[in-house]
């Protein structure tokens, strides 16, 4: 990285202000390697993305945490999701927005820091990949083979604390590669207001090319062999959903034939959309961080920087599309979403106009008890559906087949029950500018 553009002499007495670019002395003085309107313009869009998803994945942790009857094994999944989109939205994206405004490193002196907040940023985008391939894994398990054991919440727990420990492994050469690096500024800039030293956290690889190896593996691990997974196991889902409707439409009627035409023409678009909304997130980032190894540029520009920060918000973009696809389109979660959305509506009427009167507030209570009690005898009918079905998505519906068959003459009727859910899927990654 060039650090100054100065006339080459080596007499302080000629080391001037005359002498400096002027720009870059400004980007030195105030820590700011973006000059306006760009530099006001990422902060408003990330700002953005911040919130929304920050908001969208507190409430996802709060459906499944509130009430026990939503935290069964595969809503674990959707919670450790959320969680590390919370890390996403939270860490990954204020400290990245940081460094990428800033001209050397902004957080002071302490070297752990700088190794600690770039292993934070992949752990968080590991972990979260890792989750969207484990749901997808897990959904294809349910529907393409119903008949094996159901995954119990030990189960689950154990599996999450394998994603936690591989995305910590995946990320700890961050922790051990990265150097906090200081250099004193000159006596004339330091007069001027520059700081008397400054720092860059850098990758200081053992290889020459350890950097672009480690992009590389990256790539594979958290976009490709993800997005593989997630492609099949979809697809394996659609024909397996293709089949049993095949065998249950021949002989329905008109309208249940085109019923369920429409359900399976929704659930398509729902498993195309997961796959292309997991690729499309995540190519700009990979790709870009790919190529800026590739050329390994002397100088880190602001063109490179805005460019780095765009393809970085696209990929962070999946911490708030997630809540959408594994909440908001999943009949449970979305019915939870709007609770806490009604009781935060009830207590802002109530702290506005002072008082409720009793009427309302016992036919509040009345219909919170009746959607309660609806809610349990609905659970006891779901109970199956609820973990074949709960899988973070849109629910397709538990649905039974009842469908007759010939079998040497004689008619039987045979009974297929099809428990489903399907919900969508993400996206994320870091390396060059910031990694």
């Amino acid at each position: 990285m060039t650090i100054l553009l100065l006339n080459s002499t080596n007499n302080e007495s000629n080391f001037m202000p005359a002498d400096m670019d002027p720009v870059l002395m400004d980007q030195y003085l105030h820590n700011r390697a973006i000059e306006s309107p760009w530099y006001h313009l990422l902060i408003a869009m990330y700002s953005v993305l911040i919130v929304f998803g920050a908001m969208g994945n507190i409430m996802v942790v709060i459906a499944v945490v509130r009430k026990p009857i939503m935290r069964t094994a595969r809503n674990l999944f959707i919670l450790n999701l959320a969680i590390s989109d919370l890390l996403l939205c939270l860490v990954t994206m204020p400290l990245t927005l940081m460094e990428i405004l800033s001209k050397f490193w902004p957080y002071g002196s302490c070297a752990v820091l700088c190794k600690t907040i770039a292993t934070l940023q992949a752990l968080s985008i590991f972990v979260s990949t890792i989750s969207i391939t484990a749901i997808a894994f897990d959904r294809y398990q349910v529907i393409v083979y119903p008949t094996r054991d159901s995954l119990q919440f030990v189960g689950a727990v154990a599996i999450l604390a394998g994603i936690w420990i591989l995305a910590l492994t995946l990320a700890s050469p961050l922790f051990i590669y990265k150097q906090l690096i200081s250099m004193d500024m000159p006596p004339v800039l330091q007069r001027l207001g520059v700081p008397h030293r400054i720092s860059y956290c850098i990758e200081d690889w053992p290889l020459s090319d350890g950097r672009f190896y480690y992009s590389i593996f990256s790539l594979c691990v958290q976009y490709l062999v993800p997005i593989l997974i997630v492609s099949v196991a979809y697809f394996g889902i659609y024909n397996k959903l293709k089949s049993r409707i095949t065998v249950v439409t021949v002989q329905s009627s008109s309208q249940r034939k085109v019923e369920r035409g429409r359900r399976m023409k929704r659930t398509n678009r729902l498993l195309i959309s997961i796959a292309i909304i997991f690729g499309v997130s995540w190519l700009p980032l990979n790709f870009f961080n790919l190529y800026a190894d590739l050329q390994h540029p002397s100088a880190v520009t602001q063109r490179m920087l805005v460019a780095y920060a765009i393809c970085h918000m696209i990929g962070m973009s999946s911490a708030c599309s997630n809540p959408l696809l594994y909440g908001w389109l999943n009949d449970n979660f979305r019915k939870e979403f709007q609770e806490l959305l009604c009781r935060s509506t009830e207590s802002t009427n109530v702290a506005l106009h002072g008082h409720t009167t009793g009427s309302n507030m016992q036919a509040a209570a009345a219909r919170r008890r009746r959607k309660h009690e609806l809610q349990l005898l609905g659970n006891s009918v779901q109970r199956g559906a609820s973990d074949g079905d709960c899988l973070g998505g849109m629910s397709i519906a538990a649905t039974e087949f009842n469908t007759r068959h010939t079998v040497n003459g004689t008619r039987s009727a045979v009974t297929e029950s099809v428990a489903l859910t399907e919900s969508p899927m993400p996206s994320e990654m870091t390396t060059l500018v910031p990694r």
